[in-house]
């Protein structure tokens, strides 16, 4: 199935989902307050939005747009600097929690990278269910290449597209995984994500390093971005 235009053929790269999950298991053991501080902050921004809904009802549409846009920048702001704290931890780095809370530039075009993947998913789900399941998979790992190396909207597409060429049962099947793993910690009163979230993010960061993903923004690559060596 074709990708984004400009997509490099890239070969195949081997995959280990034994120590990608060994990695994870590991890096949330040693840093599991890190962790804890990150997703409970994320829970109480939630909380804190209903909050101001439910109590500024009064206000009409205005309050509920501005608290809602404030919500999903926040959150952008901390997934990102959530994937460079996982990535962080992955090379050996000891990440602060400030490290969680990303530049507003930066979480401005993961924004903008989530909802066009979200918008690219839905039209192929609609269209039929494969080709979102794939374009899922395909273009899963953008927000890994823009907090990485500071990808732009394109770039990190056509680098996830890059890096997951010639692997996509292998990354549908953990990712599949992964998804219901996250499914059970949330049916755990939602308890149970505060361990499956890191667990997940940390599972697809190790997944990212091993499919050679120290690119350069497009379309200058490092051996290994392109499939050549």
């Amino acid at each position: 199935m074709p990708g984004l235009p400009g997509e490099p053929k890239m070969e195949r790269h081997p995959i280990s989902a034994s120590q990608a999950f060994s990695f994870a298991w590991i890096s949330f053991n040693k840093r599991y307050g890190l962790f804890l501080v990150i997703v409970s902050t994320t829970f109480a921004a939630w909380i804190a939005l209903e909050i101001v809904v439910i109590a500024g009802h009064r206000f009409g549409i205005l309050l509920w747009t501005v608290a809602h846009l404030a919500f999903v920048l926040f959150f952008a702001s901390v997934e990102i600097g959530f994937l460079k704290i996982c990535l962080r931890l992955y090379d050996g780095g000891e990440p602060k929690i400030a490290d969680m809370f990303a530049p507003w530039p930066l979480a401005l075009k993961f924004l903008a990278g989530q909802v066009f993947f979200v918008l690219m998913v839905a039209v192929g789900l609609l269209l039929l269910l494969v080709p979102g399941v794939y374009l899922a998979v395909r273009y899963a790992l953008f927000g890994f290449c823009m907090a990485d190396n500071g990808a732009n909207l394109m770039d990190g597409f056509r680098q996830s597209a890059t890096l997951t060429a010639g692997t996509w049962m292998n990354l549908f099947t953990i990712f599949a995984a992964l998804i219901m793993l996250n499914i059970l910690g949330a049916s755990l009163m939602g308890l149970g994500l505060f361990i499956t979230l890191p667990v997940s993010a940390l599972v697809t960061t190790a997944l990212y390093r091993q499919l050679g993903s120290r690119c350069q923004p497009w379309p200058r690559r490092t051996p290994g971005c392109d499939g050549r060596h």
